[in-house]
């Protein structure tokens, strides 16, 4: 008897071991489950972005990268969200007014002037038609003629003076070196392949090498003018900030594909500066030491390595709706994410939109209005937000993935977010600071990375300078060969460079853009 009952018990003891192990391997599959459709996301995100376009514009039926399903989310119209399209007007354009013109007449023989009466006939109008023409670049070689004065009676020869230049001991004008730098960091033309054009369509024989070190050479040069955009860049009270990955092959003695960054502040109101910043990490130190000193408004994505800086500095902190948005976007774009997801990112762009439509409709007004109108219309579509999220966000967290960072984010931001209802000067997203930063992100895809620390620092010194230019309506050509012309004179001359800030240039010999 004794023994069936020790039997039973550990046959018991069996089944509830057992059931324990059953209980633990369930919750290992789960969690293993929600992982592995976490990484289908990621995946499926990441092919996204190398593959497809990165608008935000969504397609929500987008079929799955890993199954095959005709599930598809029933896309839900807003009727309070109205977007327009305007259709162009067709027929040409014509040239621009401040473009040079050659005459070229059509006229007839002086036998085919005379009437069949006799008379002759007399020029009653012109007619002009205009076709755009271009004159292709050529080389040409500037010869700097010196004169040497002697006297007879002995005294030391006087030789007349070069001109100061921006590099004095090398073969390149400030023409030359503004297309080299114009055409690699604003039209993303690598130096290999300028100097194969310079090689083979006008004979002229430079390496990738030289062009490389005139780059190099003529940053150096210009570092006090860097420096003076700096300084004006944290006089603003309102700065957008971002930063981008640049791989520098010698930055890293560890290992040659380890990231460097380029940090990027851009002046929003008094000094439209757009200032670039290399450095080997991503650490908040850097950060720190880049805005020192300033004190207003700073607009940054939700990287941590700002907050730092901000509470060292007494800064005002403000988040970037684009962000959050983004993060929902790519769930309503994702071919794996499920359709509950789908449905909860969808509710959350559209919120969103209708905070952008009313910046659409105020975007011209003065900063005054502009707050009046947040406070009247904003404020109301923030606080829905906030009570959306509370009511759905523990939910998010048992679907788990995508959707529960995407709450987590927008959750932790949310009073960052609202700032920029506080002060009409402020813009919703941080878009200046990303359009800026864009044209480097396109260039490195061509040019792909620096060799050397001191490539970077030039990288980030020439976009600096050329973004500034654009940001203030110059044209980048002519500016740097502007500036480069007169940079050297007031170096010599100990003149103040506040004169050649783009903003405080004149129209002479300068382009500008609209």
């Amino acid at each position: 008897m004794k023994t069936e009952l020790i039997n039973i018990e550990k046959l018991q003891e069996t089944i509830i071991n057992q059931a324990q192990e059953n209980s633990s391997q369930e919750k290992r599959i789960q969690t293993q489950q929600i992982e592995i459709n976490y990484l289908k996301e990621k995946i499926d995100y990441l092919i996204r972005q190398q593959f497809t376009s990165k608008s935000e514009k969504l397609n929500p039926n987008q079929p799955s990268l890993f199954e095959d399903t005709k599930e598809t989310i029933e896309v839900i119209e807003d009727e309070e969200i109205e977007i327009t399209f305007k259709r162009k007007k067709g027929g040409r354009t014509s040239p621009p007014k401040e473009l040079p013109r050659v005459r070229v007449e059509h006229d007839i023989g002086d036998e085919e002037k005379v009437c069949s009466c006799g008379d002759t006939m007399h020029r009653v109008k012109e007619i002009i038609s205009e076709q755009y023409d271009i004159v292709p670049a050529k080389f040409q070689v500037i010869e700097n003629v010196r004169f040497v004065y002697g006297c007879r009676c002995g005294e030391k020869p006087v030789t007349t003076a070069l001109a100061p230049f921006i590099l004095p001991k090398t073969q390149v004008t400030a023409s030359f070196l503004a297309t080299i730098a114009v055409q690699k960091f604003e039209d993303a033309l690598p130096l290999y392949r300028q100097a194969k054009i310079f090689k083979n369509r006008f004979g002229v024989p430079f390496s990738d090498t030289t062009l490389s070190n005139w780059m190099i050479k003529a940053s150096e040069k210009l570092k006090p003018f860097k420096q003076r955009l700096k300084e004006r860049l944290l006089e603003n009270e309102y700065i957008q900030a971002d930063e981008t990955t640049l791989q520098v092959v010698n930055a890293h003695k560890s290992k040659a594909t380890k990231k460097s960054y380029i940090w990027l502040g851009v002046g929003m109101d008094k000094y439209k500066v757009v200032y670039m910043h290399y450095a080997n990490n991503r650490s908040a130190v850097v950060a720190s030491e880049l805005f020192k000193g300033f004190n207003g408004y700073l607009q940054t994505d939700g990287y941590a390595g700002y907050n730092a800086t901000v509470q060292t500095n007494d800064m005002t902190h403000l988040a970037c709706w684009a962000h959050a948005r983004r993060k929902f976007a790519d769930i309503v774009k994702s071919g794996v994410s499920d359709l509950e997801s789908k449905r909860y990112a969808q509710e959350a762009i559209i919120l969103i939109q209708k905070l952008y439509k009313i910046e659409r409709e105020i975007k011209d007004d003065p900063p005054d209005k502009k707050l009046l109108i947040r406070k009247e219309k904003s404020q109301a579509i923030i606080n829905t937000i906030r009570e959306w999220i509370n009511t759905k966000f523990y939910k998010a967290q048992e679907l788990a993935g995508a959707i529960a960072k995407a709450f987590v984010y927008l959750n932790n931001q949310f009073a960052k977010l609202e700032v920029y209802l506080t002060d009409g000067r402020l813009n919703i997203d941080n878009n200046g600071a990303e359009n800026h930063i864009r044209p480097m992100v396109l260039g490195r895809k061509n040019w792909l990375f620096a060799t050397s620390v001191k490539g970077a620092e030039a990288i980030a010194t020439w976009y600096t300078i050329i973004e500034t230019a654009k940001a203030n309506g110059l044209e980048p050509y002519h500016y740097l060969k502007y500036l480069m012309t007169e940079f050297p004179y007031y170096q010599r001359d100990g003149r103040d460079i506040e004169a050649l800030l783009p903003w405080n240039v004149s129209d002479d010999g300068v382009v500008r853009i609209s």
